[in-house]
């Protein structure tokens, strides 16, 4: 199967402005290129583009939302986080379903310049959860206004939280290993459920990281996964790692956490004979998560649009 380069190719953003400016990332014909090498859709976002007069779709939009409840994963004063359930239009809470999927969020009344990108933990009808780690300004904004009853501005779904996503998506049923720490236990919520809802199995190593607690644990084996809580350990838990990956034949490694984690996991793939396909989530900077701005440029891609080259 053929994987378009965007995630938003064929969704319905495309064609974005980035067309009208000669800077797709789908399609090389809207780049100025001579060769039409698109990774086919189900769309062809050229012909799309004239059709529309040349003119790109209008963007995701800012909505309201409403926090329904919120509940702490930590008051450590140092490192403190929460969980929200946010109560948000139904079709946005469909689209949420994608894993990877993340929005932008900001207090009601502030300046884009407050978004904040926020993995959807999990979503339902009408309510997407999400778990958010109070790292600086933007999130120290949210963590005060943020309350039961409150009104949010989000903007979303986006679906590029999780790179070599592909993987995924080609595996009709097999074998998944993830490996899940901090805040990007929320990751893998709904990865498990993709695999678990087409037949597969999924093993969870859940680790608390720079949190120190174990969150997502219940709502993972709710999703159908096996899972076992990792203690602190000096190697970072690798040797506990790469032991299941020798028991066990993995089709794919999932990786959610920092970028020293998915470095090391790489590394540790290189001693596998057979190893997994690799999937990541993503921690690149995001602004604007539409391709414009140009914080998330990794090696010369839009890492809030690509699907990026293993190894990026």
């Amino acid at each position: 199967m053929s994987i378009a380069p965007c995630f938003d190719a064929g969704s319905p953003y495309c064609p974005c402005v980035l067309a009208e400016l000669g800077q797709c990332v789908a399609c090389p014909v809207l780049r100025g290129e001579d060769t039409c090498a698109c990774g086919w859709s189900g769309l062809c976002v050229y012909e799309e583009f004239i059709r529309s007069k040349m003119k790109a779709r209008p963007g995701r939009r800012p909505v309201a939302a409403t926090v329904l409840s919120r509940q702490e994963i930590t008051k450590d004063a140092d490192n403190p986080a929460f969980l929200l359930d946010v109560k948000v239009p139904r079709y946005l809470s469909l689209w949420c379903e994608v894993p990877g999927s993340f929005v932008l969020l900001r207090p009601k009344g502030s300046a884009e310049r407050f978004n904040v990108p926020v993995s959807v933990m999990a979503s339902s009808d009408a309510k997407i959860t999400l778990a958010i780690e109070v790292m600086g300004p933007k999130t120290i904004a949210l963590h005060r206004a943020c309350r039961e009853g409150s009104d949010i501005t989000l903007v979303g779904p986006f679906w590029s939280g999780l790179q070599g996503f592909a993987h995924l998506e080609r595996l009709s049923s097999g074998r998944v290993l993830i490996v899940a720490k901090g805040i990007a236990q929320a990751c893998a919520v709904q990865a498990a459920r993709y695999v678990t809802d087409r037949g597969g199995y999924v093993k969870a190593l859940l680790g608390g990281g720079p949190l120190n607690r174990v969150f997502a644990n219940g709502p993972v084996e709710e999703a159908g996964a096996s899972v076992e809580v990792l203690p602190k350990a000096k190697d970072h838990n690798l040797a506990r790692v790469f032991a299941e990956l020798v028991a066990v034949r993995y089709d794919v490694l999932l990786s959610a956490g920092a970028e020293r984690q998915h470095r090391a996991l790489r590394d540790l793939l290189a001693g596998v004979e057979d190893p997994p396909s690799f999937v990541w989530s993503s921690s690149l900077s995001m602004t604007c998560a539409e391709g414009i701005c140009g914080s998330c440029l990794s090696n010369g891609f839009r890492g809030c649009k690509a699907h990026l080259p293993d190894g990026v």
